[in-house]
C-alpha cells in the first residue's frame, strides 16, 4: 500500500513542472470568446385551428349568407428574439362576408406569466375585386412572453359584428418554445 502512495506522489511531482512548461510553450493564439449565435426565427402553426360560424341578423337576402358557412382561422407564432413572440393568423379561403377578430390567450408554463393578444383585421384595398383568400387579413401582433414553453388558445367573440353574430365552434390551440 505504501508503494502505491509513493508512486502517485512521484507521478504528481513529475507532472506539475511539465504542465507548467506546457502552458507558456503552447500556441500563442489569443483566446476569443464566441459570440452566441442569433436564433433563427421559427414559426409554429397552432396544432388546432379556430373554427367558427359568423352571419348577419338582418333578414335581407342580399346581405346575408344562408346558411352561414363554417370558417377556419389558423393562428401561428413566430419566435426569434429572446422572450418575444409574434402572433399571426390566416383565414381559409371562403366567400363569407364577415371577418372576425381573433384573440390569442397565452400562458408561459415556465414562468406562469399570462396575457391576451388581439389579432386585428388589416385594412384591405377596396379598389378592385377581392378573391376569397384576400377578404380577411390579420395584422401580426408582438407580445413579450418571456422564455420557456408557451401554451396558447385562440378564439373569436371579442368584437362581434354590429349587425351580426359569431359562434365559436372550437378554439384553436398551440404549444411552442420561446428562447
Amino acid at each position: 500500500m505504501r508503494r502505491v502512495a509513493v508512486r502517485r506522489l512521484f507521478v504528481a511531482w513529475a507532472a506539475a513542472p511539465l504542465a507548467a512548461l506546457t502552458i507558456p510553450l503552447s500556441s500563442s493564439a489569443s483566446a476569443v470568446a464566441d459570440t452566441p449565435p442569433v436564433p433563427a426565427a421559427t414559426t409554429t402553426v397552432f396544432q388546432v385551428p379556430v373554427r367558427f360560424v359568423a352571419g348577419c341578423l338582418l333578414m335581407t337576402v342580399l346581405a346575408c349568407d344562408y346558411p352561414p358557412p363554417l370558417s377556419t382561422v389558423t393562428p401561428s407564432a413566430t419566435t426569434g428574439a429572446s422572450g418575444v413572440v409574434s402572433f399571426a393568423a390566416e383565414r381559409s379561403a371562403t366567400t363569407a362576408r364577415y371577418c372576425v377578430v381573433v384573440s390569442v390567450n397565452w400562458r408561459n408554463l415556465t414562468t406562469d406569466v399570462a396575457g391576451t393578444t388581439p389579432l386585428r383585421l388589416e385594412g384591405r384595398d377596396r379598389s378592385g375585386p377581392t378573391g376569397p383568400g384576400e377578404r380577411c387579413r390579420y395584422a401580426p401582433a408582438t407580445d413579450v412572453t418571456g422564455g420557456g414553453m408557451i401554451a396558447a388558445v385562440a378564439d373569436v367573440g371579442a368584437d362581434p359584428p354590429v349587425d351580426g353574430y359569431q359562434i365559436l365552434v372550437h378554439p384553436g390551440f398551440g404549444t411552442f418554445p420561446v428562447p
